[in-house]
């Protein structure tokens, strides 16, 4: 089964600060910060990116670091965005992957 990252709310604006990247959720009233490898992963969900897609990309993007790594990274930062509300969120979608 193929599973697509839902995608990002529109609300959630993104600051880029250096080599990280900020999301400002006003809805929440709330600031969080990104390390590179979650702001890309940010950038790819878009809803019409697989998960294997999104952790593709990132072995890509991040060539220094394990696949075993990326793998788990990707699917941690994607439930950790959906944790806080940041993804559009569809009944059909619980837990996934």
């Amino acid at each position: 089964m193929v599973y697509y990252a839902n995608p990002r709310k529109k609300h959630v604006r993104t600051i880029p600060v250096e080599k990280e990247l900020m999301l400002h959720d006003p809805a929440a009233q709330k600031v969080y910060a990104l390390n590179p490898t979650a702001a890309f992963v940010w950038t790819l969900c878009d809803g019409a990116h697989t998960i294997e897609q999104m952790i593709a990309a990132t072995e890509t993007q991040f060539s220094n670091t394990t696949q075993m790594d990326i793998s788990q990274d990707v699917r941690q930062t994607v439930d950790w965005f959906s944790e806080y509300d940041l993804l559009e969120f569809d009944e059909k979608d619980l837990k996934k992957w």
